[in-house]
């Protein structure tokens, strides 16, 4: 037996399950030993040390480190990881609100006050004052007016900037200004530092990392992670960003403001939303995940989360923006699943891209949050199953609680630990799914696809009623995201292996190339495609279609599916449809798409019923191994039971079943 069938067989800590541990009641350095044989027992490979609602140990106190330091030798001692979790429940950032009771760390939103007139207005507090002609959503004749002025019969747009407002979730304060390094820094110094000074022994041999829950930029016109009145008027707000802005595009955002709310003269696509939003992606990015990142690096300790909301392409707009850039600054990138019946496949797909091309084996996901005490084996491993199968290796239970007593029992349940009757042949679940992914770890993926990820179409038109919550309202983002979904399934039904390109990563990371045969291959990174299929998209950045001309040049296969953009960098620009005339022109429909993909990649794994049918609810996966490879097929189809399937493999040699 080879060791990667020994692995298989019996696979260790690394590929076994890691709950969040309810750390929710008093503390007891007896029971969280003997909780830690539980786990062992389930088949786990570890645990998250996680501070949750009904703690009465005083968190980040004495005794709360010398019970993680005993935890951490405890687990080693069988073999098992202690990872640490850095927040006083969620989202992180706050250290219980130890951060937030300083005013200048707390987050900040930029607010649109409509008005009928000036007469009467207080500017004392006003950022800026425009008189504008107001049509609906769309503004002409922008007038900035300063105090005295009068309107002339135009609609008046004020704008304000105001604290987010206390709440009690964050321990009476607010969440962090995530777009401020000193911020961040406070939250670094009262959490992490507190755990390097009592644990750090530990660091990176029995505590291998830790864990950041939710943080986010502040949410985009949405009202989430906020309680402020007319949320569907405010923008995530730091103190240098006018300065900050300035900078990048060299001029005054300041003069500029109606236009990151409404449309200009009717325009919904605006270089200068654009341009705002790339620029708050880019704060939170270096000034809240890059030092957190680099105090791991510097402590040898492993950084890994998952960030709020990243459903769709409008959740992941409202609190973030493009969340595949963030997983970067993440050792073991992560996503958070919820629910039993989310088949919001892409969430996955979107991490899995960026692993690859970031040459990152371990990916994380949250799962089995918000479910119930009905939620029996057949269910943990059909939510689990296709988030195996596109990667993730990193299972993190949600939720096993310390104690049931007082409001813990109400934190989402059901407890995945001792309180359910079934806790000792949960092994079976963990060795399940730890063999899939000792199996989808080896070798490299057959993948020869790369499709352009569009969400700078969705960051670059976003206005006040765009959003219902986390839901896309607007009319043009509704219709990208049925296109989304669709694409995935097209794809994913024929077992058609593809990638998320993000066109800020593809900028830095992207060459043109060629593989062992002489064939042009476009890189991302570690990851190389073949073809390239560009499509629902309104604007693309001008570093993407140079990146598409030079591969076109060089005899790569590009594919415009639809309608080419009509903008680059947010701009009405021709230069997209040029380009979509001398490539590969067809319908944004699923026949055309998915003949034509499959023209240009490598055979695909087909899958029949009895009948001869394609199994389009079937996905799969391939990773080819030197002259091994690995096959995974998964139905999608939880209530129908299939007696005869066919499966067709474009392999010469022997079939192995495991």
């Amino acid at each position: 037996m080879g060791k990667t069938e020994e692995l298989f067989k019996n696979p260790t800590a690394e590929y076994r399950g890691k709950p969040f541990w309810s750390w929710n009641g008093k503390l007891e350095k007896s029971e969280l030993l003997r909780q830690i044989e539980v786990f062992r027992q389930m088949g786990m490979g570890g645990y998250f040390c996680h501070s949750r609602i009904g703690l009465e140990t005083e968190y980040l106190g004495n005794e709360w480190f010398d019970l993680i330091n005993s935890c951490a030798e405890k687990g080693a001692s069988l073999g098992m990881e202690t990872w640490l979790y850095d927040e006083d429940r969620w989202p992180s950032g706050i250290a219980g609100g130890m951060v937030t009771k300083h005013r200048e760390n707390r987050m900040k939103f930029l607010r649109m006050t409509v008005l009928e007139s000036c007469e009467d207005t207080d500017r004392t507090d006003a950022v800026a004052v425009f008189a504008v002609n107001l049509d609906g959503l769309s503004f002409s004749g922008k007038e900035r007016i300063s105090s005295g002025s009068q309107a002339g019969g135009r609609t008046v747009l004020k704008f304000t900037v105001e604290d987010m407002v206390r709440e009690d979730s964050c321990n009476g304060y607010t969440y962090l200004d995530t777009m401020k390094r000193e911020a961040t820094e406070c939250f670094i110094k009262e959490t992490h530092e507190k755990y390097r000074e009592h644990c750090g022994k530990h660091f990176g041999k029995e505590i291998l990392g830790i864990f950041t829950d939710e943080p986010h930029r502040g949410a985009i016109m949405a009202g989430f992670g906020n309680s402020n009145p007319d949320s569907e008027y405010l923008l995530p707000f730091t103190d240098k960003l006018f300065d900050e802005f300035e900078s990048a595009y060299g001029y005054d955002l300041r003069d500029f403001l109606p236009e990151l709310y409404l449309w200009k003269d009717g325009e919904k696509v605006s270089p200068v939303k654009w341009q705002y939003m790339e620029l708050t992606e880019r704060l939170f990015l270096e000034n809240f995940l890059a030092p957190i990142h680099d105090w791991c690096r510097k402590n040898n300790m492993r950084f890994t989360e998952h960030l709020l909301h990243e459903d769709s392409l409008t959740a992941q707009t409202t609190m973030i923006g493009s969340i595949m850039r963030a997983y970067e600054y993440m050792d073991v990138p992560g996503v958070d699943v919820l629910t039993e019946h989310n088949y919001c496949f892409w969430i996955v797909k979107q991490l899995q891209s960026a692993a690859r091309q970031l040459g990152k084996n371990k990916m994380l996901s949250e799962l089995y949050g918000v479910t119930g005490w009905q939620f029996d084996f057949e269910s943990h491993k059909s939510v689990g199953d296709w988030q195996a199968l596109f990667g993730i290796n990193v299972r993190c239970h949600h939720l096993s609680w310390y104690t049931m007593e007082g409001e813990a029992k109400r934190d989402y349940p059901a407890s995945i630990f001792y309180q359910s009757p079934w806790w000792k042949e949960y092994k079976y679940v963990e060795d399940y799914f730890s063999r899939l992914g000792v199996m989808l770890n080896q070798g490299a993926p057959v993948c020869d696809l790369l499709i352009v990820n569009p969400i700078e179409s969705v960051t670059s038109q976003v206005s006040v009623k765009s959003f219902n919550g986390l839901g896309a309202s607007a009319p043009e983002i509704v219709s990208m995201e049925q296109k989304y979904a669709d694409l995935f399934h097209w794809l994913a039904g024929e077992r058609i292996d593809f990638d998320y390109g993000d066109e800020e990563m593809m900028g830095r990371l992207s060459s043109v190339g060629k593989d062992a045969e002489g064939n042009p291959v476009f890189n991302v990174g570690h990851a190389s495609y073949r073809t390239i299929l560009v499509g629902n998209m309104e604007t693309m950045r001008e570093t993407t279609l140079k990146a598409l001309q030079k591969f076109e040049e060089a005899g790569g296969k590009v594919i415009f599916a639809g309608e080419a953009p009509k903008f680059v960098n947010a701009v009405a620009s021709e230069a997209p449809a040029q380009l979509a005339a001398q490539s590969i022109r067809i319908d944004y429909a699923q026949k055309p798409i998915v003949e034509t993909v499959k023209s240009l990649i490598r055979p695909v794994v087909q899958v029949t019923d009895a009948s001869g049918n394609d199994m389009k609810n079937v996905f799969g996966q391939v990773r080819q191994d030197g002259d091994r490879y690995y096959v995974v097929l998964m139905s999608m189809d939880r209530g129908r039971k299939f007696d005869s399937v066919t499966v067709t493999l474009p392999f010469a040699g022997e079939v192995t079943l495991w």
